[in-house]
């Protein structure tokens, strides 16, 4: 059977790049799935602003969507507090691992999911700000 792998830039207020400066969840714009999509990865960079420091992480989030559980005709999307937790970077190189910038790709088990948002929280960012980027890709048949 032949197969597609399909790539999107995950995107911040339609920008390629989100810039975190606080502790506060950042939240990316939506992403549709096709309803073929069957596996998917994220990929995120985390690039500290600043010289690294002890504690200066990102941690990364999904949140899902089935569709208007709601009823009131917009897709929602999992809460803040229970979204699933992906992973974190680390960028301060001492740290093992660290590394400034910050790279890695998660699986995601996207099959039977409607949307997704890719949620960026950095703790220390008020002092040093975290540039992040990701890339979403899936595979589904041709």
């Amino acid at each position: 059977m032949a197969s597609t792998v399909n790539e999107n830039g995950i995107t911040w207020s339609s920008a390629a790049s989100v810039t975190v400066s606080s502790s506060t969840v950042v939240w990316s714009d939506a992403v549709t799935l096709n309803v073929e999509d069957w596996d998917g990865s994220v990929q995120v960079n985390a690039d500290n602003a600043g010289t690294p420091a002890s504690g200066d992480t990102c941690d990364v989030y999904v949140a899902w969507s089935n569709g208007d559980v709601l009823g009131d005709s917009g897709d929602d999307f999992d809460t803040t507090e229970h979204a699933e937790p992906v992973g974190r970077l680390d960028t301060y190189a001492s740290n093992t691992p660290g590394e400034d910038p910050a790279r890695r790709t998660w699986s995601l088990k996207v099959s039977g999911k409607k949307a997704l948002k890719i949620g960026v929280s950095c703790p220390q960012a008020g002092t040093r700000n975290i540039v992040v980027r990701a890339r979403l890709v899936t595979h589904r048949p041709q």
